[in-house]
């Protein structure tokens, strides 16, 4: 499976756009990894436990060494920057469907 990379040419295109293409590609790359190895895990792997919790947990520590590199500051700002991102997408999205019920 390919990490998900900046596009070739991100000097020339809009700052914002190659970011939201990175976070679909990665969660795309990720929601399709997870979800393959829970279809293909045995009921019984993590006995007790959630298997997709387990994997959160696995996940979590594949990504702290990048988060922790980063530092505290970086990861706080993006996951803020991930959830206005995602607030302000359902209030377009909300606003767009109340024009469209206006027509």
């Amino acid at each position: 499976m390919r990490t998900p990379q900046p596009h070739p040419c991100a000097d020339d295109r809009d700052q914002v756009r190659e970011f939201v293409e990175t976070v679909l590609r990665t969660g795309f790359m990720l929601t399709d990894l997870l979800g393959n190895i829970l279809d293909a895990m045995p009921d019984d792997a993590f006995p007790g436990e959630s298997p997709a919790e387990v994997l959160v947990e696995m996940l979590t520590g594949s990504i702290r060494p990048v988060a922790d590199a980063a530092g505290p500051h970086a990861v706080l700002d993006a996951t803020a920057l991930l959830g206005a991102m995602a607030d302000r997408t359902l209030i377009d999205l909300r606003a767009a469907a109340e024009l469209a019920r206006r027509r």
